[in-house]
């Protein structure tokens, strides 16, 4: 069951191995070397920009299909044809009457994710909120010591980046954590680490990149899943309609941009099953 915020609080207040987490928890006097930084920062900006790419992909394929879908749906012959056939009830994904529409959908333009506002008192440093959220995950004691350096908004965003892409590891928290703008930390005046063959240019460099990154990141992971619902229905749907002659027949014959949409969609989801193929059992 899980624990409720007041729950929590009480539990990092009274309970003397949380108290011992949070308050001896500092900071691991080992921090990354130089080739483990750059390795962990290439890897995680790697990982989060091919995503953002997967996640403009699927939006950009509803997009186009919505719109081709829209173009047609006026015509009233391929409505009856829609009716006479049992098609007459498509996804409400592709019944948007305008691109605003779809962007009030979910597939429209990215939401501007600013630092969480977090207005709660802290227990010894930490932010209950990151807590709550790491409550289930058994992250790494030497993680809440790294959270401490920052500030609770910046807690809750780490804690959500590591958590969209199941990484809730130290090393993680650690390449975030040493990235983070000055005027972030618990201690803006708080000398920083440097690292031998990295200059103050390149840090600059990388901490504006992965904050961008971050940022894009985190507001493809907002929507994906609901546009991957999309995708899933979309596709399903014209799968069955593009197996039915009739209509086949009459897009080819009028409107044949609009049935090369309908097929690429069926195209994408091929090559994404190939490269992410389904689950056992799910």
């Amino acid at each position: 069951m899980r624990t409720t915020k007041a729950g929590l609080r009480d539990f990092v207040t009274n309970n003397r191995h949380a108290i011992r987490l949070t308050v001896d928890s500092r900071a691991p006097m080992n921090p990354l070397r130089v080739s483990g930084l750059l390795k962990t920062y290439r890897r995680q900006v790697d990982n989060m920009q091919e995503f953002i790419r997967e996640a403009d992909a699927v939006k950009h394929q509803m997009e186009s299909v919505v719109d081709a879908f829209r173009h047609v749906l006026r015509i009233a012959a391929f409505q009856g044809l829609l009716q006479s056939n049992g098609f007459a009830t498509p996804p409400s994904i592709l019944m948007q009457n305008s691109p605003e529409a779809g962007v009030k959908a979910g597939i429209g333009e990215d939401r501007q994710i600013s630092l969480p506002r977090v207005d709660e008192p802290l227990v010894e440093g930490i932010c209950l909120e990151a807590l709550d959220m790491l409550n289930d995950f058994g992250a790494p004691l030497k993680i809440f010591g790294l959270l401490r350096e920052v500030v609770p908004g910046r807690q809750v965003e780490i804690v959500r980046l590591m958590l969209a892409m199941n990484r809730v590891e130290f090393r993680v928290a650690r390449l975030l954590i040493e990235l983070t703008p000055r005027s972030q930390l618990t201690n803006p005046l708080a000398r920083r680490k440097r690292y031998e063959g990295i200059s103050p240019a390149q840090m600059a460099a990388m901490e504006a990149d992965i904050a961008e990154v971050s940022h894009d990141y985190l507001s493809a992971a907002s929507t994906h899943g609901s546009e991957m619902l999309n995708l899933i229905a979309a596709t399903s749907y014209f799968d069955r309609l593009l197996n039915n002659p009739k209509l086949v027949r009459y897009l080819a014959r009028n409107f044949a941009r609009q049935l090369e949409v309908f097929q690429n969609l069926l195209d994408f989801r091929e090559a994404r099953y190939k490269k992410h193929p389904p689950q056992a059992g799910s």
